[in-house]
Order: structure tokens, then C-alpha cells, then sequence
């Protein structure tokens, strides 16, 4: 039997690149890596959502191995969020969010004028009060989902203090910046070390890092 297997999922305009660096050391470590890749632009958030559940209950159905966790960066972590509290899966891990504009991000919403014929979950990101991501429930702690949350500390698309969740089990926050999250080794270090022992090491501790 493999060892445990892990689902990356990357953000709003990323690729399955964005999250090779911590696909690259899980892999090293025996962790089996599923880096899912989706048309991130051009489609809502609700689209994206239907596509994971079927990418996540096929692998649930199929793997060989005890447990499947699941990383995401910015958007992915919505859309993770959602297929976890909606479905659920008998060999599900844990669950780590990385930068997850869980309140909306005043990004989104400053670009959405110019840029949101582009896609729709621009405006569904925004931290406007009624916005789609404002208004989801949180029930992963309610489900027994452990779960934590990497912040970077020099983020421009959503404001610090933002991304926490009632109910997270850790919490860290890594001295860089949004888009490049998952290339700080320290992120990759933080990643493995809360799959593996479901804690970051040090609650509300920056680190510095470097690509």
C-alpha cells in the first residue's frame, strides 16, 4: 500500500505549475500527488465546484492508499472548501487552505469593472457583504475536516487578518506574497508538516522564506 495520496489544486488565472514546488517534496516524501488542473478562467466558481466533485470521488473510489488530503491555493481553496462540506469521501485526510480569500478579496472587487467579463468568480470572490464566497457556510469543523491556513504575510490581493476560518486547527503565516504562496519552501515545509502531524509546528508564527 502507497502512502497517503494528495489532491493540489491551484487559483483563479494558475496552472498545475503553481503547485509543483509542494507537489515536488510530497512526492519525495511518498506522498502519491494528484496536481488537478482546471480552466480557472472563463467559468464560475459553482462550475469548478462540480468538477472537483467528480475528480474527488473517482480518486475516493480508486486509491489504493488510506488517506487523501487535499492543498489549494487562493481560489482553489473555495472551491475545496465547498466539494468538502457538500460530499463526502471515506478516505478523506486533512485539508490545508493557502491564502483562501475566505472574506472576499478588495482585489477582486476593484478589478471586477474592467476585468469581470473575463469570469464570473471575479465578482464571486469580491469582499463585498453579498458576494457568492461572503455568504458560504462553514461547516468543515462541524464535519470532524481538520483543517489549517497558511497566510502570507505580504498579501495584495486580500487583506491580512482575512483568511482564518472558526473551527481551523492551525494557523501560520509565511513571509511572502499571494501568487507565489506555494513556491516558499517554508510553504512547502508547512504543507508537510500539517499533513503529516496535523499541526504547522508554531500557532501564528512568520517565518521568513525564500523561492
Amino acid at each position: 500500500m502507497e502512502k497517503d495520496s494528495v489532491v493540489l489544486i491551484h487559483g483563479l488565472g494558475g496552472s498545475r505549475l503553481d503547485m509543483w514546488p509542494i507537489g515536488r517534496r510530497l512526492r519525495k516524501l511518498g506522498f502519491q500527488i494528484h496536481n488537478w488542473g482546471y480552466r480557472s478562467v472563463g467559468n464560475s466558481i459553482p462550475f469548478h465546484i462540480d468538477q472537483l466533485k467528480s475528480q474527488l470521488r473517482t480518486l475516493d473510489q480508486t486509491l489504493t492508499c488510506k488517506r487523501l488530503h487535499v492543498v489549494a491555493h487562493s481560489m482553489g481553496g473555495i472551491i475545496a472548501r465547498v466539494v468538502l462540506q457538500e460530499i463526502e469521501l471515506q478516505s478523506l485526510g486533512r485539508f490545508v487552505m493557502l491564502a483562501p480569500p475566505n472574506r472576499g478579496s478588495h482585489f477582486a472587487r476593484k478589478i471586477y469593472p474592467w476585468f469581470g467579463w473575463l469570469t464570473a468568480s471575479l465578482e464571486q470572490l469580491s469582499d463585498q457583504p453579498g458576494s457568492y464566497v461572503r455568504n458560504l457556510p462553514n461547516s468543515l469543523a462541524n464535519k470532524g475536516i481538520e483543517f489549517g491556513i497558511v497566510e502570507a504575510s505580504k498579501d495584495r490581493v486580500i487583506e491580512r487578518g482575512t483568511v482564518g476560518l472558526p473551527g481551523q486547527k492551525d494557523f501560520a503565516i509565511v513571509n511572502g506574497q499571494h501568487g507565489i504562496l506555494p513556491w516558499y519552501s517554508e510553504t512547502s515545509r508547512l504543507v508537510e508538516n500539517f499533513l503529516t502531524h496535523g499541526e504547522f509546528e508554531t500557532v501564528l508564527a512568520e517565518y521568513s522564506s525564500s523561492v
